[in-house]
């Protein structure tokens, strides 16, 4: 069958197709298996559910499927929403036929009729999503280092193990400060669960007033004394104080831990708060230069209507906006 003969379709997929995506998507992302996917599309998923599925029949048979997130994403101290784009995937005998970059077009359509200012999404290929229109926008340095390289900065011992409502005072922490940034989400409350994993542990920032403003996720990895590592999944902080004193109590757990795993934003100049920034094992890969962090890409973005954007950048006739 030539790409010319093939009619896409884009439906929206119903109950009935659940098992059926469950195992495309299990057979192209084999991370999680079909009985846990179609659990999550019953149930519902971190970032969405059944209603943000869609699917491609050829012949009686689906040929490809994805999914279209209802996100809210801020950008310039304002809120946008936006279409994540995400489980792009095609059936291995319909592969090669253009049926996933129509699907794509046909998704960035859907976000453009229902409003969507930006798509994201995490790429599988960076040069299959490129020439949709998507660009890289995002960049993290991931450090492992000894906790003992990273300065005990003061305020560390205002870092406690968050209460019984930990949640609701790390979603205030957020909400402060996503508002302020390039890219984060405004969350929902399905997207906090990931705090519910018994491998998470929340502690929080109070300040000298009383205030929680700031907090970091971790999870500990054991191990050889060599090898145990303390992952931070998240770091939010709403003041200089707070975060330098999360980075204080992240020193301070050297007693317990050989090595942290930190994964910095670029203006965090990270590699300035550690006292030698050599990844921990690594050799000389060029002379006398040393290997100092992982760069991470991601995610891609795409805008997907430019003239509603612009209309939101321009301030109001007769308003005091720059």
């Amino acid at each position: 069958m030539s790409r010319e003969s093939i009619n896409i379709n884009l439906e929206a997929a119903d109950d009935s197709d659940i098992d059926a995506m469950a195992e495309l998507w299990a057979e192209a992302f084999p991370e999680r298996p079909a009985e846990r996917r179609a659990r999550e599309l019953r149930e519902g998923m971190v970032y969405g559910n059944l209603s943000d599925c869609w699917i491609v029949r050829i012949d009686g048979r689906m040929a490809g499927a994805l999914r279209t997130y209802r996100f809210t994403t801020h950008f310039w101290g304002r809120a946008y929403p936006a279409m994540g784009l995400a489980g792009v995937a095609t059936a291995p005998d319909f592969r090669r036929r253009g049926i996933g970059r129509r699907m794509c077009e046909a998704a960035l359509h859907i976000a453009r009729e229902r409003g969507d200012v930006f798509s994201v999404l995490y790429p599988f290929r960076t040069s299959f999503y490129r020439d949709l229109g998507y660009a890289l926008v995002g960049s993290l340095h991931r450090y492992r280092f000894h906790p003992d390289e990273l300065t005990t900065y003061p305020g560390w011992d205002r870092v406690e193990r968050a209460p019984d409502n930990g949640r609701e005072l790390a979603r205030a922490v957020y909400d402060a400060v996503a508002p302020t940034t390039n890219g984060l989400l405004a969350r929902t409350e399905r997207m906090w669960t990931f705090l519910d994993a018994p491998e998470n542990y929340l502690y929080v920032h109070r300040n000298l007033r009383d205030e929680i403003t700031g907090y970091v996720v971790v999870r500990g990895k054991g191990g050889s004394p060599d090898t145990s590592a303390l992952y931070v999944r998240e770091l939010v902080a709403r003041d200089r104080e707070a975060y330098l004193a999360l980075l204080g109590w992240l020193s301070v757990q050297r007693d317990q831990w050989s090595n942290v795993v930190y994964d910095a934003v670029r203006g965090e100049d990270f590699q300035r708060r550690l006292s030698h920034p050599r990844t921990l094992g690594s050799g000389s890969p060029r002379g006398l230069w040393f290997h100092s962090a992982h760069l991470l890409r991601g995610p891609m973005l795409r805008v997907v209507n430019l003239e509603k954007l612009l209309d939101d950048a321009v301030p109001p006739a007769g308003s005091d906006g720059v």
